[in-house]
């Protein structure tokens, strides 16, 4: 089966590396190309019209040439992106037209990409929730959870960016097993959500020093820090871990779009005198294990046990000015691009 002949789609080409690794992008590292032939899939690829696309943190360390999970983005190239959308044209046996797919799709209204690369999204559920709870924010969660923090009935629980679409579903996950749980979050506004969703308390980094707080809401220690930004923030909790913690490394937000070396870690020896285990993971290297997870996640999904909020733009010509959200602060849960079709 092929593609209609003459179709054009409209992307985003990586054109230079960032001349600086922090704020706003420079004009003239990403190219709209508006007028682009959509090539017919070979075998074994798909042709995907993309509905929704996925802006991470890491999306800014792949512009900037970081070594990461990924090779960063090549120069020339469309932008790359976790994306969700519908197959307009198959030529692999697994998917045929009007299969509901998600994977790296990138920054483009259409893309053919090879069937191996692809997850089919489970009936009844939302594109968008591919991206999100079933996506990378809710693998990560679980991951980071499941394989590192074990939390454990009667545990005290701190997750740092709670409001974010990990730290989020990390609360979540983490309440469900019975856990104290207590969120870190930037507004007042994403305390509320925090708590919303169950967490017992949450501060307010930008209002409350975050260690002060910890001596009083944790008196016994911390038993679990799902941490994400890293920087400071993980510094400030360190102290206040208790004997035999977990502390897991999701992100560092704090230093993705930073070019200055990694923050130094001042309050390290409390790892050793307490007897801590800190250790940070990389999803996409637990690929074989995406099924396991959605078979936990999607009956929480459905049951209404794991929420989650999403923070929308639209259209792919919004996405550029968008991923700066990530980094200031502005958004509240996952950061999606609704992509339109003329």
């Amino acid at each position: 089966m092929t593609g209609p002949k003459g179709q054009r789609t409209r992307r985003y080409v990586l054109a230079q590396r960032p001349a600086t690794s922090t704020g706003p992008l420079e004009e003239g590292v990403l190219r709209y190309e508006e007028d682009v032939p959509v090539p017919s899939p070979q075998a074994g690829q798909v042709l995907v019209k993309v509905e929704w696309m996925s802006l991470d943190p890491a999306t800014r360390s792949w512009m900037n040439g970081t070594p990461g999970s990924l090779p960063p983005s090549p120069l020339g190239e469309t932008m790359r992106a976790l994306g969700a959308g519908t197959v307009s044209a198959s030529e692999h046996p697994d998917y045929a037209a009007g299969d509901r797919v998600c994977g790296l799709l990138g920054w483009q209204e259409d893309a053919v990409v090879h069937g191996a690369t692809l997850r089919r999204v489970p009936e009844g559920v939302p594109l968008n929730a591919s991206l999100n709870v079933l996506g990378i924010a809710g693998q990560t969660a679980w991951l980071g959870l499941h394989d590192i923090g074990r939390p454990r009935e009667g545990d005290t629980v701190v997750v740092t960016a709670a409001a974010g679409s990990v730290g989020s579903i990390a609360v979540q996950l983490a309440v469900a097993a019975g856990a104290r749980v207590i969120g870190v979050a930037g507004t007042p506004a994403k305390c509320a959500w925090v708590r919303e969703i169950g967490a017992d308390e949450c501060v307010d980094y930008r209002q409350e020093n975050v260690s002060a707080a910890c001596s009083w809401l944790c008196p016994d220690g911390i038993d679990v820090v799902f941490d994400n930004v890293g920087g400071a923030m993980l510094d400030a909790l360190l102290p206040h871990v208790a004997p035999n913690a977990r502390v897991v490394l999701c992100g560092a937000i704090s230093r993705y779009e930073g070019g200055h070396g990694p923050a130094p870690l001042h309050n390290w020896f409390h790892l050793l005198f307490k007897r801590v285990r800190m250790e940070g993971f990389i999803y996409l290297d637990h690929q074989a294990r995406f099924d396991e997870i959605e078979a936990d996640l999607l009956p929480r999904l459905r049951n209404g046990e794991l929420r989650s909020r999403e923070h929308v733009v639209e259209g792919l010509t919004a996405a550029p000015e968008a991923l700066g959200m990530l980094f200031d602060g502005t958004n509240t849960g996952k950061l999606l691009v609704r992509i339109g079709h003329s």
